[in-house]
């Protein structure tokens, strides 16, 4: 756009205030209306594409769960689980766990009224059970069934309850005390009831419910922030069955493990709304100090509560997908992005105040639009890079982003000072710069502060649509009423004398600090770059990690029971891994491979082990179930009468000595399940289907494994490579269509490489992309170089300091990174574009800096208070994903302010001549 026209547009705009009111008025209805009337897009994928999510979508298909599992931790009070009183709460509230089911109040909210605990055969009492079989109820069963016992629960001693715990542990159903136990359990020799037994203590227990997957909505469920509502139907249920199993909690404390993430999550996020609250009204009131304006924080906030309005509404119109970062970190970042804009162009018209209205806005406006053009420009480009990602969220985060920063553009770059230039010359009636004036200031200040605050967590977090009454409420009070007792006479030069005299002092200091940083230019160079060489050393450590508690409260309860299982069951268990088979197991060759796999994973170091040293692999698996079928009499005497099959094994392998053999046992095995010698029935048939499935003639199964210490990324990372090794030997074998590794430990981890992937291909698209736009406009090489410096210094500074802070690289500190891109150009760029045009009217490249420092420098001070204030204050939530966000952006913007005003300076002074030549 021309010179000319760009004054005529400022001109007209200045002279049609009321016509751009209404545009933007009905714009901004308009956007209310999708929200209403529109359905709100999906939440976006945390997930790439890649094999180990095909692996667990195929699962999903041919193994869909008939279970949904909730797994919990019992701590004793007195030391030991394993006692009469511990074990009789635990059974009393399993009683009442059992009858609720039968009342139908285990219903999630939203569901038809049902009973939702899963009915299952138990290998123990060869009956059918409902829902739960803890170790209570076991020991229970031994005491009622032992002839030295014949007792219940209820009326044994201790002494008895540890003689039928020994009597379990020696029977083939050990694994129901073994599996449930502490690691840290022990056991001493003592004579009971005339019988020397192991006397068992352990300080805990873990307990199994197991409910009807189909009824809460079927699936895969897996651990993670999701949408979908089967996810929050067995969240809600898993907490009922929490609440039932604690009881009182007289003699125990229980906590079940990461059971509700979602849930946790919202309430945690809620819990911290009052610090984004908080946030906006610290920026504003520092804003508003800065300034010396009341109308600067009325219509500034105002402003920050319209972009989320446009930010939501065509976010729907677009169909962008929402999410953690999309729906919360991206409006709250647009707080800084939004007092930027404004502080920038308020602070520009402030300096053009003793000129008439119309003039002060085109001379105001004219002098600073190419930079907020360029800032706004370049904060696309920087977020739009985000969107080669692979990853839906982040690149939806992109997309987010660049609509969140052109409506700021539109809004807090040109409506507010806009307005603000309309209305900032007039003062009460009456009152003028009197004390009274300055109080209703003062507290109408506080009032549009809190109030745009309220609105604006509000249509973040809970809804758009109160939250804008709530807003246009704080506009009637704050803007249209007080406008009532306003005239057109002039302010006077002061309202604070003391204020003044602070900022001055401020100025002068500020001043002198940078003009004395760029007079030994090249000590300032080369400090900076030990400072920045220093911080790369570390940045370059940085890792990308997933630890709970930077998600969640170190207090809350998905916190305190995964800590209690790390403690309590270490490396005897953890976190699902799956190896996913699909082709011909009609093939001996085919199941020998299969069983050294198995071996092999046997002796993996990362496979969890149990109390006997055990590997921790689930059963039945595709070995076992061939296994038992060749070794139990019964069974193959079933085959042999329902095929004519005879079941042989002349090598003793343990495997069938004919495909045809295998093929029967399989069969078999799907149609009838398990069984012993004795024809007692070990797996039913579904439990046979959760692990074996045919589909036209091609087989599949999955063999599933504990893998421990997956909090941990590296852990999981040595898990992969070590299972990955492992599996290698079925790479060549013909009959295999297909195979992997998959499970929610390596989807976690493939998601943060591809995340860490998408950062580290954005930072350089956003800087080569910011680099051709600032040469496009600047047409100086030189110029637009040392205005993207800045951008590397930040995040080289950000990265390393994060590191040695002992933060990792997640979704968010890595929504971060992305962030610190755009606030670091932005402010570089106000920078380097006023110095120039304020060279171009001053040959002396020193003044040209000082008139530069004195009026952008100090536009970047208020801006950066406002911004790091209202983080600072974040930084307090109880929830560390905002705490961390509050803090880590908060230190961004620092290092972001610091490079631009200490750094770039002196970089300025060094490409730019002494004196500008005739033709400039």
């Amino acid at each position: 756009m021309k010179k000319n026209s760009l004054q005529k547009f400022f001109e007209w705009s200045i002279s049609h205030v009321n016509i751009v009111l209404l545009l933007v008025g009905f714009l901004t209805l308009i956007l209310l209306l999708p929200s209403s009337l529109m359905n709100k897009p999906p939440v976006a994928s945390l997930d790439p594409s890649g094999k180990v999510f095909d692996l667990t979508e195929k699962i999903g298909k041919n193994f869909s769960p008939r279970t949904h599992i909730q797994t919990a931790i019992l701590e004793s009070k007195n030391g030991d689980a394993l006692t009469s009183n511990v074990l009789n709460e635990l059974l009393e509230n399993e009683k009442k766990l059992l009858d609720s089911d039968k009342k139908k109040d285990l219903t999630p909210g939203n569901l038809e009224k049902d009973s939702f605990l899963f009915k299952y055969f138990n290998p123990i009492t060869q009956t059918e059970v409902t829902g739960i079989y803890s170790v209570a109820s076991a020991i229970q069963q031994m005491l009622i069934s032992h002839p030295k016992l014949n007792t219940t629960l209820e009326n044994a001693s201790n002494e008895q309850i540890k003689f039928a715990i020994n009597a379990i542990m020696k029977s083939d159903f050990a694994y129901i005390i073994s599996d449930a136990i502490s690691i840290e359990s022990k056991k001493e020799k003592r004579i009971v009831l005339g019988e020397e037994i192991d006397w068992w203590i352990s300080p805990a227990i873990f307990i199994n419910v197991f409910s009807d997957n189909e009824k809460l909505g079927g699936g895969v469920y897996t651990i993670g922030i999701s949408s979908d509502q089967s996810t929050i139907n067995k969240e809600i249920l898993d907490r009922k069955i929490q609440t039932l199993l604690r009881g009182k909690q007289n003699t125990y404390n229980l906590w079940s493990i990461a059971i509700d993430v979602n849930l946790e999550s919202e309430e945690q996020g809620t819990e911290s709304g009052i610090f984004i609250t908080f946030t906006v009204i610290v920026a504003l009131g520092i804003m508003g100090l800065a300034l010396r304006s009341y109308w600067a924080v009325a219509l500034t906030g105002i402003g920050i509560g319209i972009l989320i309005i446009w930010l939501k509404g065509i976010s729907i119109l677009l169909n962008i997908k929402g999410g953690l970062t999309i729906d919360m970190i991206v409006p709250i970042a647009m707080i800084s992005f939004g007092v930027d804009f404004s502080v920038h162009t308020i602070r520009r018209i402030q300096e053009e105040k003793n000129l008439n209205i119309k003039k002060t806005f085109i001379y105001g406006m004219g002098g600073i639009f190419t930079a907020i053009l360029l800032a706004f420009l370049s904060n696309n480009i920087a977020f739009l890079a985000n969107t080669i990602s692979q990853v839906e969220s982040v690149k939806y985060f992109g997309y987010s982003a660049a609509i969140a920063v052109t409506s700021a553009f539109i809004i807090l770059g040109f409506v507010v000072p806009l307005i603000f230039t309309k209305i900032s010359k007039k003062k009460f009636k009456s009152w003028g710069n009197s004390n009274t004036g300055k109080i209703i200031s003062i507290v109408l200040g506080s009032f549009v502060a809190i109030g745009t605050g309220s609105s604006i967590i509000v249509m973040i977090a809970f809804n758009l649509i109160l939250g804008t009454s709530i807003l246009i409420l704080v506009g009637i009070f704050s803007v249209v009423l007080p406008l009532l007792y306003f005239t057109d006479e002039k302010q006077k030069s002061a309202h604070n004398n003391n204020s003044r005299s602070l900022q001055k002092i401020f100025s002068i200091i500020f001043k002198k600090g940078i003009i004395s940083l760029t007079e030994y230019k090249f000590i300032t160079l080369i400090i900076f770059s030990l400072i920045t060489i220093f911080f790369a050393w570390y940045a370059i450590k940085l890792e990308a990690t997933f630890n709970v508690e930077d998600f969640f409260d170190p207090n809350s309860n998905i916190v305190k029971g995964l800590d209690k299982t790390d403690k309590h069951l270490g490396k005897k268990g953890g976190e699902p891994g799956i190896i996913y088979i699909e082709g011909n197991f009609k093939d001996v060759e085919t199941i020998v491979s299969i069983k050294k796999l198995i071996l092999n994973l046997e002796n993996n170091k990362s496979i969890g082990r149990n109390l006997d040293g055990t590997p921790t692999l689930f059963k039945p698996n595709i070995l076992t179930i061939i296994e038992n079928g060749n070794s139990s009499k019964f069974s193959k005497k079933q085959i042999l009468n329902i095929s004519g099959i005879t079941i042989s094994d002349n090598n003793s392998d343990g495997i069938p000595d004919t495909n045809e053999q295998i093929e029967s046992i399989l069969k078999f095995s799907l149609e009838n399940g398990i069984y012993n010698n004795e024809g007692e029935l070990i797996y039913t048939k579904d439990r046979v289907k959760d692990v074996l499935n045919i589909n036209d003639k091609t087989y599949s199964t999955q063999i599933s494994f504990a893998i421990p210490g997956t909090r941990s990324l590296k852990k999981t990372t040595q898990a992969w490579d070590s299972i990955s090794e492992d599996i290698i030997l079925l790479e060549n074998l013909s009959t295999i269509s297909d195979y992997g590794i998959t499970g929610s430990p390596f989807t976690r981890k493939a998601g943060l490489e591809a995340t860490t992937r998408s950062l580290q291909l954005s930072i350089p698209i956003a800087t080569v992309g910011t680099f051709l736009l600032l040469l496009l406009f600047m047409k100086s090489f030189k110029y637009s170089i040392i205005t993207v410096i800045p951008i590397l210094l930040v995040v080289i500074w950000l990265y390393g300091t994060m590191y040695l802070m002992d933060f990792g690289l997640n979704l968010v500190t890595a929504t971060i990174g992305a962030i610190s891109i755009g606030v670091g150009i932005d402010y570089s760029i106000h920078m380097t574009q006023r110095f120039r045009k304020e060279f171009t009217n001053n040959p002396n490249k020193y003044k040209a800096l000082l008139s530069t420092v004195n009026g952008t420098g100090i536009s970047l001070a208020a801006s950066a208070a406002s911004s790091i204030g209202g983080f600072i204050v974040m930084s307090q939530a109880p929830m560390p994903l905002f705490s961390s966000y509050g803090l880590i952006t908060a230190i961004m913007i620092i290092m972001a302010f610091s490079a631009s005003v200490l750094v770039l300076p002196s970089l300025l002074m060094i490409v730019t001549p002494e004196k500008i030549s005739k033709k400039k």
